[in-house]
């Protein structure tokens, strides 16, 4: 019936394009009228119809199953290779990206199920398989929000026999919505989820802290490290005046001359943007508007001045890197603190170089360094 079935036994039959279409929600009638083109040569409406019912009763008494993936790869009722069975997990755990992006940062709770008609109206996606999107993210959170033992990726693949891409994606999209990061502001509207999803990524490796716990938070001492940082350098004028020297002359090797440009007058409120959005991730109504934070009080503020995504990362490496050259600062703070500031200045550079791109169609309304 189709150039894409696959037969796993006598028993059971597979056929990859009515899965796709019982997965996209569609009843079968529409199944029916969507394939029919397709289907060569003809059959008649009623044998198609019938087949597509068939496979339709064969999804749906796997449906339960698949909840628990680890119980449906070691039941013996369907007669189906291993093979066919993680492909099956993987395309039901699969979701559509601007699904996600509608649900991305929300609590997984019964309310914004109840809105996911608002979600169906907005992405076109049948609801059917917006409740499936929803309710698989619920059941990953709640399994491995208890768990210890593992990173949250490795338990994901242990839990629900996901692909490792998979489980990187849910488990960025499990730490944006444990961690109730605001992707709704009106700044962060231009961006898709993939857009996100990078962010959380970063954000998990760079800034929390490393513990067994499955669902991993900010780390308190990075915080505290930054508020130390903010303190001992941004009241001190020698320290400011020497990493903003030693960093024009790092660029001034790198050949990077906008930078060069406006570094002198910009340098001092750049870099006391940086520290204060790195205080913020200790505090929790603070660090929800964190990403919003960094499009607002950096990247905007780079884009007014017209520096460039390159000379962004150019600037922020030589931030980076310029560090533990800073005479004035004394050794032990450079010892002390050196690594921290690496891991802070890594997520803001990682982080503002993909939020680099204009919001809309409109040009970036007034913004300053001053905000």
């Amino acid at each position: 019936m189709s150039e894409w079935m696959v037969t796993t036994s006598s028993a059971v039959v597979l056929d990859e394009a009515i899965l796709q279409l019982w997965l996209l929600g569609h009843s079968v009638e529409q199944a029916t009228t969507q394939r029919m083109p397709a289907i060569q040569p003809p059959v008649p409406l009623r044998v198609l119809k019938s087949y597509i019912t068939s496979q339709y009763r064969t999804y749906e008494m796997m449906h339960h199953y698949l909840h628990h993936p680890r119980h449906f790869a070691g039941q013996f009722m369907f007669p189906l290779s291993h093979s066919a069975k993680q492909h099956l997990i993987e395309k039901y755990y699969s979701f559509d990206e601007s699904v996600i992006r509608e649900i991305l940062g929300k609590k997984l709770n019964s309310r914004t199920r109840k809105d996911l008609d608002e979600v169906h109206e907005k992405t076109g996606v049948k609801i059917i398989s917006c409740r499936r999107q929803f309710d698989n993210l619920k059941r990953v959170m709640k399994k491995v929000e208890d768990a210890e033992g593992r990173t949250l990726v490795q338990d994901i693949e242990h839990q629900f026999l996901l692909p490792h891409y998979l489980a990187r994606q849910y488990a960025h999209i499990l730490f944006i919505a444990n961690n109730r990061l605001d992707t709704f502001r009106k700044r962060l509207s231009c961006y898709q989820f993939s857009d996100f999803e990078y962010c959380g990524a970063v954000l998990m490796q760079y800034w929390t802290a490393s513990t067994m716990d499955t669902l991993p938070e900010f780390d308190p001492q990075l915080a505290q490290d930054v508020r130390d940082l903010k303190s001992l350098v941004l009241n001190d004028r020698a320290v400011i005046d020497e990493l903003r020297n030693r960093i024009s002359n790092n660029l001034s090797q790198s050949a990077h001359p906008p930078v060069l440009e406006r570094i002198q007058s910009n340098f001092k409120v750049v870099l006391r943007n940086m520290l204060s959005i790195g205080c913020m991730i200790n505090q929790q109504k603070e660090v929800r508007n964190i990403l919003g934070e960094i499009a607002d009080k950096l990247v905007d503020a780079f884009m007014q001045v017209g520096w460039s995504s390159i000379d962004m990362d150019a600037f922020y490496s030589a931030m980076a890197a310029e560090f533990q050259n800073t005479a004035s600062l004394a050794s032990r703070y450079r010892e002390r603190y050196g690594t921290n500031w690496i891991r802070l200045i890594t997520g803001i550079k990682l982080i503002s170089i993909r939020l680099f791109k204009q919001p809309t169609s409109q040009s970036i309304l007034a913004r300053s360094f001053t905000r």
